[in-house]
């Protein structure tokens, strides 16, 4: 495919190709010593011209029209801030040679927000801990954006250089190091990435071209992947695609609010970045793993004459088991509770499935997901929305204590889905995961904390925690100290065996002709059985009998009852156990 922005061609030259119909004349100034090198205007919208290779580390800007200085927005380094210069940088591959990657059906995901999970908030601190998620027991590392945001803190999805890795994470060599040590683990890393929407703040893309669109999502515009002067839009994000997949090494996407992809094309966008995958997947004889945040409950997602992804997130597992465990009726949470709700999600998928209204939408959402294949589907019981989008971006385990906590655990990995964890929830951190920002603009500031006070608006008398306070940021980093106390090593063991139990196949086999799923409802009990084990999720108070369930006393392989010395024919209250077949 034809490169964009910066680059260097096979005769070892510099290369600018630039889509930008709004311009009359372009060019780019090197900041030091302002030699201008002049863009050619092409027919189709592009600038483009050939220089001598600029040396990495060059600042320069692109001046439009002879007059605007503006950051480039194919830059792939943003050395002070997104309104200042942009830097010419050369990525570093990450060494794929003895590399093939992680088949989807078999990952056990792990979540993590670069900027708090460790004390140093970059890939340098990320790195010392891979050997500590390998003993955990993960194969695929989710990183949550790392595209260049405005300020020091951010959740990512604000990103405004679609190609610049955040400045506050490192720089490529430390990118390489983190993915070299992963991959030598045997761990696939997978990259968030946003393509239905910019950040609002240092986003210069509109001054070269239309792009985005006359349509809204809850972030900003939509990008316009069908309009006028689309075709370089679109080229833009699949060379983005093949950037960071190909250029850079990771091992697939996370696709935030894909639904919210505005394409009415005869081939959507995503179809297009999924066939790049499948291309390089069998270029470069690795496995690359594409999942959707979809959330409409389609099996079009996942279908190969549809979207084309290997999984999409599946929020109802986890509604099913939050209303029913903690009473929170608060947003999709009003529309779940019964055990009932469990029972389908693990059967079906789909709790919505068009049959029942989302009263947050006020629409009957979904469609059937019985007959979508279970490894398509990745479940949880927490990930960055679900606690940081929480009034106090609290954690199960903190707010509703650590058996209710693992019982949900032990549910999701039972389940014939893919299960993904987000960081701290393996040893029940007892730190929030707060949203947080460090825009610039203070009416950006202003607007996001009222924004969040409009949310949370069913509790008026909710003091909000400030989002731009850097408090805040340092109140959600992770504190793995405490793993070596009690509880918290023991819910890290008790998960290291769950983790072990589902990659073994011991529980959570994909095939639903080897798992029976059954309801005992006036026990409120759920038995999820394998050729090798049986789960018994107590969802009640009281403590059952395994002969009142019909179930022979078997060797018990865990219980989520941490240290409990309890007759091997029980199941505790609010506890799940795994027996051996």
């Amino acid at each position: 495919m034809n490169k964009v922005g910066y680059y260097v061609n096979d005769e070892d030259k510099g290369c600018f190709r630039i889509f930008a119909p709004y311009c009359d004349t372009l060019a780019v100034e090197l900041d030091r010593t302002h030699r201008i090198i002049e863009l050619q205007k092409q027919n189709d919208g592009y600038f483009t011209a050939v220089t001598d290779k600029l040396p990495e580390g060059i600042l320069y800007w692109l001046v439009k029209n002879g007059r605007e200085y503006l950051p480039d927005p194919y830059s792939k380094y943003q050395p002070f801030d997104v309104h200042s210069t942009s830097m010419i940088c050369y990525p570093h591959k990450a060494d794929i040679s003895k590399w093939h990657g992680v088949d989807p059906k078999d990952a056990v995901i792990y979540e993590l927000h670069l900027g708090t999970f460790t004390e140093e908030g970059t890939l340098k601190g990320a790195t010392k801990r891979l050997s500590y998620l390998k003993t955990l027991g993960i194969n695929v590392i989710e990183l949550m954006p790392v595209a260049a945001f405005p300020g020091e803190r951010n959740w990512g999805y604000d990103g405004t250089y679609m190609f610049a890795l955040n400045m506050g994470y490192g720089n490529y060599r430390d990118l390489e190091d983190f993915l070299n040590l992963a991959h030598s683990l045997g761990i696939a890393v997978i990259l968030d990435v946003v393509y239905n929407h910019f950040g609002p703040e240092g986003n210069y893309s509109g001054m070269l071209a239309p792009f985005t669109r006359n349509a809204d999502t809850p972030w900003g515009a939509a990008i316009n992947f069908d309009g006028e002067n689309s075709h370089g839009i679109r080229e833009f994000y699949l060379a983005n695609a093949e950037y960071w997949l190909s250029e850079v090494g990771f091992d697939g996407f996370r696709m935030d609010a894909a639904s919210l992809i505005i394409d009415n094309s005869p081939s959507h966008i995503l179809t297009e970045i999924n066939k790049l995958a499948k291309d390089i997947e069998q270029r470069e004889h690795r496995r690359i793993i594409m999942i959707a945040e979809h959330l409409r409950n389609s099996s079009k997602v996942t279908c190969k004459d549809g979207l084309g992804f290997d999984a999409q997130w599946c929020d109802d597992l986890n509604y099913s088991l939050y209303a029913n465990l903690t009473h929170e009726d608060f947003r999709h949470y009003k529309d779940f509770g019964s055990i009932d709700d469990i029972y389908k999600a693990l059967n079906n998928g789909f709790v919505y499935d068009g049959t029942r209204l989302n009263s947050v939408y006020n629409v009957y959402q979904g469609e059937d997901g019985s007959s979508i294949p279970p490894e398509q589907l990745v479940v949880h019981i927490q990930n960055h929305d679900q606690v940081g989008n929480r009034p106090h971006g609290d954690r199960m385990s903190t707010s509703y204590g650590i058996d209710k906590a693992l019982l949900a655990a032990t549910v999701c990995f039972a389940s014939p889905y893919v299960p993904m964890i987000f960081m701290g929830e393996e040893y029940a951190e007892m730190n929030p995961f707060y949203f947080f920002e460090s825009f610039n603009d203070q009416w950006l500031v202003d607007a996001v904390r009222e924004g969040r006070k409009r949310e949370f608006s069913f509790m008026p008398d909710l003091e909000i925690k400030e989002p731009h306070d850097v408090k805040t940021f340092i109140d959600s980093r992770l504190d793995p100290d405490c793993i070596s106390d009690a509880p918290h090593s023991d819910v890290l063991n008790f998960y290291q065996s769950l983790i072990a139990l589902k990659k073994s196949g011991v529980i959570g086999v994909h095939d639903r002709n080897e798992l029976s799923i059954n309801l005992i409802k006036d026990k409120n009990v759920i038995t999820i059985t394998t050729p090798k084990s049986v789960t018994v999720c107590n969802f009640s108070e009281s403590d059952v009998k395994l002969s009142d369930l019909g179930i022979q006393a078997k060797k018990t392989l865990l219980s989520s009852k941490l240290n409990a010395s309890t007759d091997t024919g029980t199941v505790a209250g609010i506890s799940a156990s795994i027996y051996a077949l």
